[in-house]
């Protein structure tokens, strides 16, 4: 864990001129708008020191107070991404209205910082130079930034719970929206406090993964392995069933001690053993296909469907160059080579 890097605090608020007004905005709508491929986002975190406490807070709050809270969540942002591999950049907190009634909503951006030239031309010469800007950030060719947006509902009063008063979308221009993701989780859950909203597609997607991550860190022979994640890949997407229960593929496939060691990694993931809606939308593209991997980077991949009957492999003890005994794998692939390059 990295030293946490304090942030340098602005004085002032930043008056954009016309320009620099619509280029921003452009960036906000392009994350946060209908077109967008923002994420929204279920509140978790709501104590008063969470940043949808701070949000409520810069609704009204006065310049002075704006400018100082807005340090304070740049402070956050920066203890959530205290590794070495989370890049720096410019924490950019703004107030603006949506909507025909003009109803407020906070945003909060983080931008990564590029250096660059600014085109200038002398008035009179028409000569033109380079002036190197050492810092520039959200310009046409930006692709790097994350921003959030906590959108107070319309209907929401006093009386409102944090957690209810405000509607939260959430975009990561790194993150494609594969399985559904939206952004980096120290950006959604450390720093904003927010997660993804319960849906079925993501409870099955939490049981795949969670599952196929206990297999894989199982203390077995490769091959029984592969048996266990044909199993799963089969579970989800080869059988007629509109559940999930955990507790019958764990009495179907595995052994008395494995069933007590995945039931607590179940529990443990805050999923129900007990059975649940099947949706498979975000998995559907890892269902298709079973793949295998070696160390020096020779790879198998096969449908997943005919995996368990074309491929079959078992490990055993060979001998390395300078004679030492390194585990090896033999593999048989019933079918016939049709092509090589």
């Amino acid at each position: 864990m990295a030293e946490v890097v304090q942030p340098t605090k602005g004085e002032e608020l930043i008056n954009f001129d016309l320009a620099a007004s619509n280029t921003f905005k452009a960036r906000v709508t392009e994350a946060l708008g209908h077109d967008s491929k923002a994420v929204e986002m279920a509140i978790r975190k709501d104590d008063s020191d969470s940043i949808v406490s701070k949000v409520d807070t810069l609704i009204s709050a006065s310049d002075p107070d704006f400018i100082q809270t807005s340090y304070d969540i740049a402070c956050d942002l920066a203890e959530a991404q205290n590794r070495r591999s989370y890049t720096g950049g410019i924490v950019v907190v703004f107030k603006g209205t949506f909507g025909s009634n003009k109803t407020p909503f906070i945003g909060i951006m983080k931008a990564d910082i590029y250096s660059a030239y600014e085109k200038k031309q002398d008035p009179h010469t028409k000569q033109i130079t380079l002036e190197y800007v050492r810092e520039a950030l959200l310009t046409p060719a930006t692709k790097l930034y994350k921003t959030a947006g906590f959108f107070l509902k319309p209907d929401a009063d006093e009386t409102t719970e944090l957690k209810e008063k405000y509607k939260v979308l959430v975009s990561d221009t790194q993150i494609s929206q594969v399985d559904g993701k939206a952004a980096a989780q120290y950006f959604y859950s450390a720093f904003l406090g927010c997660g993804y909203p319960e849906s079925d597609a993501r409870t099955t997607h939490k049981f795949y993964e969670v599952t196929k991550d206990f297999i894989d860190e199982l203390s077995i022979p490769q091959g029984r392995k592969n048996q266990l994640l044909n199993a799963l890949n089969s579970y989800l997407n080869f059988e007629n069933n509109s559940v999930i229960e955990p507790r019958e593929f764990s009495n179907r496939y595995l052994n008395k001690e494995e069933r007590s060691l995945y039931q607590e990694e179940i529990d443990d993931s805050g999923l129900p053993f007990s059975a649940f809606t099947k949706d498979t939308k975000f998995i559907d593209s890892k269902l298709q296909t079973r793949k295998i991997e070696f160390k020096k980077q020779v790879k198998i991949t096969a449908p997943a469907k005919d995996f368990g009957d074309l491929v079959t492999f078992e490990e055993y003890d060979g001998v390395g160059a300078e004679g030492e005994t390194e585990k090896w794998t033999r593999v048989l692939i019933k079918d016939r080579i049709t092509y090589q390059e």
